[in-house]
């Protein structure tokens, strides 16, 4: 057991100043905390004791922790509240990309780095993406990945074994998918592999898109949402999510995608618990970015086009992720000759202005991640 140092409390700037509302009436010997503001009845109304450095007790006034609140926070860690107001035994402390906050850890955005966009390529480049660099070039290499593979792809048809799909979490570690249909997590500062307890082919979702969302719009906590499920990305699919924090590696599947495309969806996520889905389409119109519903799989509202026709030639890979309210699609064509255009597009959410941003980029990105903590609007 963890010893917890604390210190004895004193209040600060203790005066006393009536409030005028006459919600503040009060009786006898009644008090209260306003805040972190300890108030005791004088005359008929509440006014302004201590001014608590930690935390406020109706009961108690100044203490370390609040009694009737249960857990409290010391520092990163979260402790029992004894019933005198002190600190006492350590219920758990609070690992990295968590934040003790109310008595309980949640997660928080203190990576590095985990506010922007993380790509990966065929050739195992894995990059960082900064759209606040446009026009400039955005991308960084971090490193080569050499995650260690063991399967065969399990790709229709079949093919080297090379990255597929990724996202990235709150706490700042990527989750790739190879075609192999292994996962492996994936350092944002050095691409060093770890192996995951993924099984491949789980709950018959061989390869898919990846997104994290949180689960309430501003929360802290999140769940991976995965979509497709065939071997050659076929359009419709699943939905499913994955609690991966709680390592639970489990899909849960929550619906069936049904809005029209020529492929499986990839996903982005944000923290304002939505879910939205690139849609490739080739054969008629155009490819668009739509929300998906979390429990159906179905498109909800609006959809964002891509132009008005194609993405030009046919589509080799592709990768999405949103930033500061717009919509990032990475998209490599073929024009059948062995001739590729490597592109960056954006769609801007509030505007639905399309752009082909870069061209003829020497990377065939195939994955693209962004955590639950990129903004969702620029200041």
């Amino acid at each position: 057991m963890r010893a917890v140092v604390w210190v004895v409390l004193v209040g600060c700037s203790s005066h006393l100043s009536s409030r005028p509302d006459g919600g503040d009436s009060c009786s006898g010997s009644a008090a209260r905390c306003n805040g972190n503001t300890y108030q005791t009845c004088v005359g008929g109304m509440f006014v302004d004791g201590q001014t608590c450095m930690l935390a406020c007790s109706a009961t108690l006034g100044c203490a370390q922790c609040d009694p009737a609140a249960g857990n409290a926070c010391s520092g990163n860690t979260v402790v029992a509240c004894n019933a005198d107001g002190t600190f006492g035994s350590t219920v758990t402390d609070c690992g990295q990309g968590m934040a003790c906050t109310g008595g309980t850890c949640t997660r928080s955005c203190t990576a590095d780095g985990v506010d922007l966009v993380y790509v990966v390529d065929e050739q195992m480049d894995f990059m960082s993406f900064d759209p606040r660099k446009l026009p400039a070039d955005p991308f960084t290499l971090i490193g080569t990945l050499a995650c260690p593979t063991q399967g065969q792809s399990i790709q229709n048809p079949p093919g080297a074994v090379t990255p597929f799909s990724m996202s990235v979490d709150r706490d700042g570690v990527a989750w790739v998918l190879y075609t192999s249909g292994e996962v492996f997590n994936v350092s944002l500062t050095t691409a060093a592999c770890t192996a995951t307890a993924w099984t491949p082919q789980a709950s018959n979702m061989l390869l898919f898109g990846m997104g994290y969302v949180t689960d309430t719009m501003g929360g802290n906590t999140e769940k991976l949402f995965i979509a497709g499920g065939g071997d050659a990305a076929q359009p419709n699919g699943n939905l499913a999510s994955v609690d991966t924090h709680n390592n639970n590696l489990t899909p849960q599947i929550v619906g069936t995608l049904t809005a029209p495309s020529d492929f499986s969806p990839e996903l982005t996520g944000t923290n304002e618990a939505k879910l939205y889905g690139f849609y490739p389409v080739i054969s008629s119109g155009p490819s668009y970015v739509q929300e998906i519903d979390r429990t159906s799989g179905a498109g909800v509202g609006m959809q964002w086009n891509l132009g008005t026709t194609g993405l030009g030639n046919q589509i080799r890979d592709w990768a999405f992720a949103q930033w500061g309210g717009t919509f990032y699609i990475f998209v490599t064509t073929d024009d059948g000759t062995g001739v590729t255009n490597s592109t960056v597009r954006s769609v801007n959410r509030a505007t639905s202005q399309y752009t082909v941003i870069l061209q003829n980029l020497p990377y065939n990105i195939d994955g693209a991640g962004v955590s639950t903590c990129a903004p969702v609007v620029v200041q």
